[in-house]
């Protein structure tokens, strides 16, 4: 009898420490895909005002991409654009590489395609050909359709994005097929310009190890993307894995800094997003 009661009480205290290695996996599982999925976030709202500074540099060619730009360099990347029947093709082409104004390090091509490019309101699509951004591979389509509001400097835009992004270090690829509301806020002094990116929808997410996620970001407490620190400074986005887990990221109150706060189970800390 004692020695049942003995190994009843070691299999308890077994399984307690299972327990808590199972919570403290868990708790730096959710950090790495709120790492990797700001990264992703973040990297994918740059793309879309790169796109617009890049067509801002086009249709005004007295300005200077290396002073006025918060992403291109004059000679970083070759910008073109050609027309092929009643579409205008816009390409970026990083070559092997080159560095930002951003001071990050970009190569491969960003391809734009549109009716018109001059136009926000025709539909423009976004493809990829071998572009990475610090050795994060980025692929897919992105498709996004815009009404100009003029008098208040913005324009939003309905968002659809079939993406992969491959992480580099073993880190494996990141998928999201998101439905996506954004809102640009423009320098009224160069409208071409965007501010802010603020943006709110659902996105499904398949992550490196299988799991599959529902993300939801209400417009009441949207994403706050600043063109000019080109980080995410506002804002909470909520999960739901396929293994009925739940928690949530609050990106903070406008600063520029590497900060979260995720909530799970009713508990909350902050967490320094590293990966940036």
């Amino acid at each position: 009898m004692k020695r049942f009661r003995f190994l009843f009480a070691l299999f308890v205290a077994f399984s307690a420490i299972l327990s808590c290695q199972d919570e403290l996996v868990t708790t730096e599982d959710d950090m790495l895909l709120t790492d990797m999925e700001t990264v992703s976030e973040e990297l994918l709202a740059g793309i879309d005002a790169m796109i617009d500074e890049a067509l801002f540099f086009q249709s005004n060619p007295l300005k200077s991409a290396s002073t006025d730009a918060g992403f291109l360099k004059a000679d970083c990347p070759l910008i073109t654009i050609e027309k092929t029947g009643t579409t205008q093709i816009m390409t970026l082409d990083f070559g092997d590489g080159c560095t930002g104004m951003d001071k990050k390090i970009r190569s491969g091509k960003i391809i734009v395609e549109s009716v018109s490019l001059e136009n926000h309101t025709f539909e423009r699509v976004k493809t990829f050909d071998n572009f990475m951004v610090e050795g994060k591979k980025v692929e897919g389509i992105i498709k996004k359709n815009v009404l100009v509001n003029r008098e208040e400097f913005t324009r939003t835009a309905a968002i659809e994005e079939d993406v992969s992004i491959t992480f580099p270090e073993e880190k494996g690829v990141l998928k999201r097929k998101s439905l996506l509301t954004k809102e640009y806020k423009l320098n009224p002094e160069a409208k071409g310009k965007v501010m802010t990116i603020t943006s709110w929808g659902t996105a499904e997410i398949i992550r490196p190890n299988g799991v599959k996620l529902s993300k939801q970001i209400d417009e009441s407490d949207p994403l706050v993307f600043n063109v000019a620190c080109h980080r995410i400074v506002s804002g909470t986005v909520s999960f739901t894995s396929d293994k009925n887990q739940t928690w949530s990221i609050d990106y903070g109150d406008g600063d520029c800094d590497n900060l979260a706060v995720i909530t799970k189970n009713g508990e909350s800390r902050t967490i320094n997003l590293k990966n940036r």
